[in-house]
């Protein structure tokens, strides 16, 4: 009777248990990997899309950086990703939960600071309940994410995400 492994390391005595082994290996990543169903659905290069107005809201920035921020200036990600086109900035003086003497807390202003509403229009496709922009950067609310214009960056949260549809 021959046994299961022999001297050498092979299975009958022809094939390498390590073999055995990689080949188990592999399959059993193809196998997870072809099942696994909560990857993100591919978007095909012939999906229309829509337009979606989204606005985000850069906290506690400078005055002067927030002059650089204008209508009509394309925003991308910081990865490069175009995130669509500046249509509106509004800025309101930023401010801060301060403890005071007493022991109170108050809301005070920062100096010098703003909180910087951008609006921003892209072109979005839609698949699944959700928006891509650039069919690649998905918009979920208060998501924080770094945007890149010519003259400026900064780091902001989308606040609001409004389809042309809904407006």
């Amino acid at each position: 009777m021959k046994k299961l492994i022999d001297e050498n390391g092979r299975l009958f005595g022809k094939i390498s248990f390590i073999d055995v082994l990689v080949v188990l290996a592999v399959a059993a990543i193809l196998l997870v990997s072809l099942t696994k169903n909560d990857v993100v659905e591919q978007i095909s290069g012939s999906v229309q899309t829509t337009p979606v107005e989204y606005t985000v809201i850069a906290k506690n920035i400078r005055v002067t950086n927030a002059a650089l921020l204008r209508e009509g200036d394309y925003i991308w990600l910081e990865n490069g990703v175009p995130a669509g086109k500046i249509t509106g900035v509004r800025t309101e003086v930023a401010t801060t939960l301060s403890q005071i003497a007493d022991g109170r807390y108050v809301i005070g202003k920062i100096e010098s600071k703003v909180d910087a509403f951008v609006t921003i229009l892209a072109d979005c496709s839609y698949s699944n309940g959700r928006y891509y922009a650039d069919r690649t950067f998905e918009l979920n609310v208060n998501q924080e994410q770094k945007y890149v214009t010519k003259y400026e960056a900064f780091t902001a949260s989308i606040t609001e995400i409004v389809p042309e549809s809904a407006r």
